[in-house]
């Protein structure tokens, strides 16, 4: 029976540290930074911005229906002299109402050039939401990895804490038969002070950055434990891939379609029309009539733009130069990417060559502290001599974690940069 108690114990006592301490993932925390930020509804927004843009862009293509009216009166109306037919001469006052069609039947290609530009024009806007979620992304992952150096740091610290401690109370006892001095004792709880104040510190760095990590994704991470990444798949010599090279890309094209479409606009437009309705209209509908009556009109209207020519070729020129602009500033963010890939590259390369050298160091001094250990409880050295050996592996550990964390950061940074975070 005692066995069954205990078991349920432990299980309850696992469940409540369980649900107090979630373990969370850095790709967890982009997943939620992404869901709370407005990203998905911009997106969605620009969708239904598409759609009317490109029924704006094909308005003109549909039948154009007006009713139309006039009242006129005219200075000077057409004379029979003297009478012809017994027709008088024609009244000075106007006046009709009436309908009119008309439907575009080729326009240049105005319909398929407009809607292009503004695919483009929203493709560019949804590919700059992306890079703000990239962006968001990289924060979320400074943040994380931040935290858990800080985290490595308190761990270091409290192992440190705990070995000094025991140092202690051994040379408390040395102290009582008389063995050792009481300035050694003194000394080591003075630096057991310092580590407490350290760690309170690096403490309230902690919870600051989680405060910043639970506002980014909505979460409250105020007790969660935060996992180690495995560290991330580089290859080093991958060409980037980013998205800032397809805004430029996009920009070229919708360069071209909009000197297309101011092109389309110097092009013949053939179009038909009708036109009907009641009243005393102008005289070229029936010169001998000019009673109030119902009249009508159809036919096909050709229109070719002449002076429009000379825009279309400035505009030409404008469209020309900024190509060229935009085309340097794709030459200048390239370069500027390939350096910092390159800066990266050797930056990972120098780390890990740190992290091999830092292994060593770091077993090296806890041998060293080992032995300071037997020699202080000997007498045959300081206790300052130890406390300094005891910084001094200390921050060798701290060293090694630290520089494992930038290596994971590193890498990140080379897969931001290479457009595949």
């Amino acid at each position: 029976m005692r066995k069954y108690i205990l078991f349920a114990l432990f299980l309850i006592s696992f469940f409540f540290v369980g649900y107090s301490q979630k373990l969370v993932t850095i790709e967890e925390c982009q997943q939620w930074a992404v869901a709370q930020s407005s990203a998905n509804v911009q997106k969605e927004l620009n969708g239904k911005l598409l759609k009317v843009k490109l029924a704006n862009a094909a308005s003109h293509i549909y039948p154009k229906l007006e009713i139309n009216g006039e009242a006129a009166f005219h200075s000077d109306v057409p004379q029979l002299h003297p009478y012809v037919n017994g027709v008088d001469t024609f009244g000075r006052f106007q006046a009709f109402i009436g309908l009119d069609f008309e439907q575009v039947l080729f326009e240049g290609g105005k319909l398929y050039y407009g809607r292009r530009y503004e695919k483009l024009a929203n493709q560019a806007e949804i590919y700059k939401v992306e890079i703000s979620i990239n962006e968001m992304k990289e924060k979320i992952i400074t943040i994380y990895l931040n935290l858990l150096i800080l985290d490595k740091h308190l761990n270091i610290l409290n192992n440190a804490e705990n070995l000094l401690q025991n140092q202690l109370n051994q040379l408390k006892s040395l102290q009582a038969n008389g063995i050792i001095p009481a300035s050694a004792v003194s000394q080591l709880e003075v630096e057991i002070l310092k580590v407490g104040q350290n760690k309170g510190e690096l403490q309230a760095k902690k919870e600051s950055l989680i405060s910043s990590l639970s506002i980014l994704t909505g979460q409250d991470l105020s007790k969660a434990e935060f996992a180690v990444p495995e560290v991330p798949s580089v290859d080093i010599n991958s060409p980037s891939d980013r998205l800032e090279y397809k805004i430029f890309d996009n920009g070229k094209q919708t360069l071209e379609f909009q000197r297309k479409m101011h092109l389309a606009n110097s092009l013949p437009k053939i179009t038909i029309f009708a036109t009907g309705g009641y009243g005393r209209p102008y005289y070229n509908y029936d010169i001998l009539n000019p009673h109030y009556r119902w009249y009508y009109a159809a036919g096909v209207r050709l229109n070719i733009p002449i002076i429009d020519w000379a825009k279309t070729s400035g505009v030409a020129n404008v469209m020309d130069l900024q190509r060229a602009i935009l085309s340097s500033q794709e030459n200048d963010f390239i370069k500027g990417n390939n350096i910092a890939i390159q800066e990266k590259r050797f930056e990972i390369q120098r780390i890990e060559d740190m992290l091999t050298l830092d292994k060593q160091i770091t077993e090296k001094q806890k041998e060293i502290t080992n032995a300071f250990s037997i020699q202080l409880m000997n007498g045959t050295i300081t206790a300052y001599d130890y406390i300094k050996q005891q910084n001094d592996e200390t921050q060798s550990l701290l060293n090694q974690e630290v520089h494992s964390i930038q290596l994971l950061k590193a890498k990140y940074e080379l897969l931001a940069l290479t457009g595949r975070l």
